[in-house]
């Protein structure tokens, strides 16, 4: 009786494999020599199609596009090349840029680039400790590329001053919007008008909040008349409406 082994194929070899053999069923409907699409003029295409994207942002923008892979042909195109912006496509860092030819035989190909944003960034002077209340010395504006924070930044210093940090934050690292603590629109203590009643009849008093609010929560207060505590919902800064 005879025995076949099956030999172990790795799967980086089989991917390897998978995308040779994509590009060489391409370069075999492609023509040979000069009638073949130059990878310059696809880049080209891809790169002035960003540049219109990006046009009217605010922020400083820098292209980098990743060159085509040497093996891949494609059938010169006899109209303008076509760029696109497929699903996925994203405004900041890595994304890719679609390019179709539709004459004489169709081909869409995918580009890769990276756009970065340049902008300015609140980070810090020097280490802050957890719970510090951030003054204006404690910070600086630099400029730095911006598409991976992703977990956002501020670009004004008056946006930071006077937060206060939920964790140290170190030197010259910037600051985020989940590293403050969030500022309550009412505070404990706070004197605030009190609003009773409907549409009809509606009566203001002064009160004073028991409890920190932002607005749209219920907090408790005080009808500083009465005495009486009662529950009232947040609707701005220093009025809140009883249920």
């Amino acid at each position: 009786m005879q025995i076949t082994a099956n030999r172990y194929v790795p799967r980086s070899s089989l991917c390897s494999g998978l995308i040779l053999f994509t590009l060489l069923l391409i370069s075999t409907n492609a023509p040979a020599g000069g009638s073949s699409q130059p990878h310059a003029t696809i880049i080209q295409a891809a790169e002035a199609y960003l540049k219109m994207q990006t046009a009217d942002r605010p922020e400083r923008i820098t292209l980098k596009l990743l060159p085509l892979d040497h093996r891949l042909k494609l059938n010169r195109c006899e109209t303008p090349l076509q760029s696109f912006s497929p699903p996925g496509a994203r405004s900041q860092g890595r994304t890719t840029v679609g390019i179709k030819c539709e004459s004489p035989k169709p081909w869409t190909l995918y580009v890769s680039a990276e756009i970065g944003v340049i902008g300015k960034v609140v980070v810090a002077k020097r280490d802050l400790a957890r719970g510090a209340a951030i003054g204006p010395n404690d910070v600086k504006l630099v400029e730095q590329e911006t598409s991976h924070l992703l977990r956002g930044h501020f670009d004004s210093i008056a946006e930071v001053t006077g937060r206060t940090l939920k964790r140290t934050l170190r030197r010259d690292r910037p600051v985020t919007p989940s590293l403050l603590v969030v500022n309550k629109t009412i505070r404990r203590g706070q004197q605030v008008t009190i609003i009773a009643g409907n549409s009809d009849i509606s009566v203001q008093m002064k009160g004073k909040a028991l409890s920190n609010g932002n607005p749209g929560d219920l907090i408790k207060v005080q009808n500083l008349s009465s005495k009486r505590k009662l529950q009232a919902r947040v609707i701005s800064a220093s009025l809140v409406r009883a249920d």
